[in-house]
């Protein structure tokens, strides 16, 4: 059995030194070659995450180093099935075999889906310790669970984490071809706007992105194949029961939620779950990377834990395939696109991402923390031209300025730009397509 094993690994990086690599196009994200320690690369299934491991390789091979100091591998592989540990041990033996090690100044392993080998972490901090400054390792992994496994005191001091997003819209258009010289002019901007368009109802996954008629059909085996591999194998319930989950948390993105009121929801709709329950569900999504959540922000931690916390979807298409449809409610998918935005952005330890509330019922959209500071409030409104909503949002700007001392307020809006000075706090205005292409 143990032969067998070993000849299906060996076949495997055979068939990948022959083969050509799959043609890739460049993202912003770039893993960390120049170091020595562990790349472990998290994200969403089909987020680009085997893609940046490709265009890293393409990037080595470009550099002078030779295809065969690379190994590639990705443990969804029909052709590994069944998983062992042992195969950490072969990929040893195949360097030595080949002497690897002293034809190349370096070894480049890559490790897709890794999660799937029950003690891995083990094996991996091993072949790090014993091969350090010769053997490269990237892990790539579709749950948090890889860093929040054993992985997270096993490997302390050894591994440097690279998230992958679905495409930022700024990738988006780059995957359209579209370029624009800067300034913008009128006609740019009206194509930026049919683009931005696309992009909220359809997201931001690569293969969502580069097909033309079967978006809708995409985002559907997606979804299920988030739900069906790495959330209902964890759950007890059926998968028709953490389907109707997640469809269900969809419909909530952007509201302040309690689990308590989704259960009793969710129970007259005929779905009886208890509430630690619920939440339980709802942290395998968020390790699965189908949702997230922002706590109310509060200096007493006690507050964070008891108020409800916003939930959003990693990405627009996955929502509205799931939840909302884009034309009936733009203000939401808006606001999606700003969280994961906002998340993106904030993957620094020290920034953070929050919402704010008072007892009054006044609320900011986000709260952007950085360290023990309050760096930026933002209100994310479609459409500010109504005289009510903007008195509505303009007022919870103000309160939550001059409650927490921060002065940098923003209102992201659809097509409106400019600036306000109300009781001498200076409010930006900013289109979101100009937001979202920021630096």
């Amino acid at each position: 059995m143990m032969e067998n094993h070993k000849n299906k690994l060996m076949m495997a990086i055979e068939e990948y030194w022959r083969k050509d690599l799959l043609a890739v196009l460049e993202r912003k994200t770039r893993l960390k070659i120049e170091t020595d320690l562990i790349n472990d690369v998290i994200g969403p299934r089909r987020s680009g995450k085997t893609y940046l491991m490709f265009f890293t390789i393409s990037e080595l091979l470009g550099s002078g180093i030779e295809k065969e100091a690379t190994i590639y591998l990705n443990f969804e592989n029909r052709k590994l099935l069944p998983l062992t540990p042992e195969y950490f041990n072969h990929i040893i033996e195949l360097i030595y075999a080949r002497d690897l090690l002293k034809k190349h100044e370096k070894i480049y392993l890559f490790l897709d889906e890794v999660q799937r080998i029950d003690g891995w972490e083990r094996y991996v901090r091993s072949i790090y310790d014993e091969f350090k400054g010769r053997i490269k390792i990237f892990l790539s992994g579709s749950t948090s669970r890889l860093t929040k496994s054993e992985l997270s005191y096993l490997l302390t001091g050894r591994h440097l984490t690279t998230f992958v997003f679905p495409l930022s819209f700024e990738e988006f258009l780059s995957f359209k071809n579209f370029v624009a010289k800067k300034p913008l002019i009128e006609e740019d901007v009206a194509k930026v706007n049919r683009y931005l368009e696309e992009y909220m109802a359809f997201g931001g996954f690569p293969e969502v992105v580069l097909t033309g008629e079967e978006k809708g059909d995409i985002l559907e085996t997606l979804f299920s194949d988030i739900i069906n591999r790495d959330i209902a194998p964890r759950a007890k319930k059926s998968r028709e029961v953490v389907e109707e989950i997640a469809y269900f948390l969809s419909t909530y993105t952007g509201k302040p939620t309690s689990f308590s009121k989704l259960a009793k929801v969710l129970k007259s709709r005929g779905t009886k779950i208890s509430v630690p329950t619920l939440e339980k569900y709802f942290n395998h999504t968020k390790e699965a990377f189908l949702f997230f959540d922002l706590k109310v922000f509060s200096y007493k931690i006690k507050d964070q834990l008891q108020h409800p916390k916003k939930i959003y979807a990693i990405d627009s298409g996955l929502a509205n395939f799931s939840s909302f449809k884009i034309s009936a409610d733009y203000g939401r998918v808006m606001e999606n696109l700003v969280a994961v935005e906002l998340l993106r952005r904030t993957t620094e330890p020290k920034k953070e991402v929050y919402y704010w509330k008072d007892y009054t019922g006044k609320e900011v959209d986000f709260l952007v923390k950085e360290g023990p500071k309050v760096k930026q409030l933002i209100q994310a409104c479609y459409d500010i031209s109504d005289p009510d909503t903007k008195k509505r949002e303009t007022k919870s700007l103000l309160k939550a300025s001059s409650e927490l001392g921060c002065n940098n307020l923003l209102t992201i809006t659809w097509d409106y730009e400019g600036e306000e000075e109300i009781k001498n706090k200076r409010i930006t205005y900013k289109p979101l397509w100009k937001w979202l292409l920021a630096d």
